[in-house]
């Protein structure tokens, strides 16, 4: 192998590894939730304190899960003789990201629309909804609003794309631009390890990558990320307000075409920005130049090369459990429609 394939495979490996210690991490922390939220139920403490104390626990659990991989990849590259890339983290933000954040959080919901049709082929939803997800009380109490917005919105928005974006993307930038976007959207979707989200997860890493890429900045997917999952707790919200019956129903339909309509408005605008004729904005829509060839593939890798040294055994490893998990989950949602 020449430089750039030592280079490449090493990159892959140590991300691998940094995958398979998230795997751990994650099944370990889903004992521990279990573990913990038994001990709330033997010391019979109020239903506020026992809210607070679950969604701090939960909250810090998943914190941990994805920043302590965060870490590793760091001391695994940097401990080799090849560079770590440090992330994006300019604060200095074009006033285009107004209109990137609602347009890529439609993009977003129509993938998840996609994704639902694929999975109720299985009879997936009814599942999930009642082995996976199942359903919270509570939500219309003001503390309980504020502990979903952090441990659901803020801290997944936060950590999930220091991970993907910030480290795995960065890193792998070197290869080309389009070969990171794709590896970090791939290990983003297959991170959740759920048939219900790999298709709009897989988009989703794919909008914040590009995100992120051309503003050279964390924050805006951040922000994109913390008000998509949001979307998701204010239609809980609503479905506890107004019920699960048609009522709730047509609310939150009224919640996600208010969405996907400003979002699609701020695509539309973005499209007819990028193809004016005039093309009068000399500086690029992120102020900033253009340049073709900045830091383009500055370690290629010829295609099939790319794939063959991508699957290193630990990636391999990570890949085969997280698969698994989902051809589970499937049969058990085939199970569950046929016994129901």
């Amino acid at each position: 192998m020449n430089y750039n394939e030592r280079y490449y495979r090493k990159i892959m490996g140590s991300i691998g590894l940094t995958m398979l210690l998230f795997y751990a991490l994650i099944n370990v922390f889903a004992v521990a939730i279990v573990v913990f939220e038994s001990l709330l139920a033997f010391f019979d403490i109020s239903d506020v304190a026992a809210t607070v104390a679950y969604e701090l626990f939960y909250g810090a659990g998943y914190l941990l899960s994805f920043m302590l991989p965060v870490l590793l990849l760091k001391a695994l590259i940097g401990k080799s003789s090849y560079p770590y890339k440090q992330m994006y983290t300019s604060f200095k933000i074009s006033p285009w990201v107004l209109l990137l954040i609602p347009a890529g959080i439609a993009l977003i919901y129509s993938a998840a629309y996609v994704n639902a049709g694929f999975v109720s082929i299985f009879d997936y939803s009814d599942f999930s909804a009642e082995y996976l997800w199942g359903t919270q009380s509570g939500l219309l109490e003001p503390y309980h609003i504020v502990l979903q917005f952090i441990v659901m919105c803020v801290v997944p928005g936060f950590c999930e794309e220091f991970l993907f974006r910030g480290a795995i993307l960065t890193n792998c930038l070197p290869f080309g631009k389009t070969s990171a976007i794709m590896i970090s959207s791939f290990l983003f979707a297959m991170m959740h390890q759920n048939p219900e989200q790999i298709l709009y997860t897989f988009v989703a890493g794919i909008v914040l990558a590009v995100l992120y890429e051309k503003t050279k900045s964390i924050w805006p997917g951040t922000v994109l990320h913390i008000l998509n999952n949001f979307s998701s707790v204010m239609q809980g919200i609503i479905f506890e307000k107004y019920g699960y019956d048609v009522f709730g129903s047509v609310w939150a339909s009224v919640f996600e075409i208010i969405i996907l309509f400003l979002g699609i408005l701020a695509l539309a605008v973005i499209i007819i920005r990028f193809f004016s004729k005039k093309r009068d904005f000399s500086n690029g829509i992120y102020q900033r130049d253009f340049s073709v060839a900045e830091s383009y593939a500055s370690c290629s890798v010829a295609p099939k090369q790319a794939v063959r040294l991508f699957l290193t055994p630990s990636m391999l490893i990570f890949l085969i459990l997280s698969a698994l998990q989902m051809l589970i989950l499937l049969l058990m949602a085939v199970l569950h429609g046929i016994f129901a």
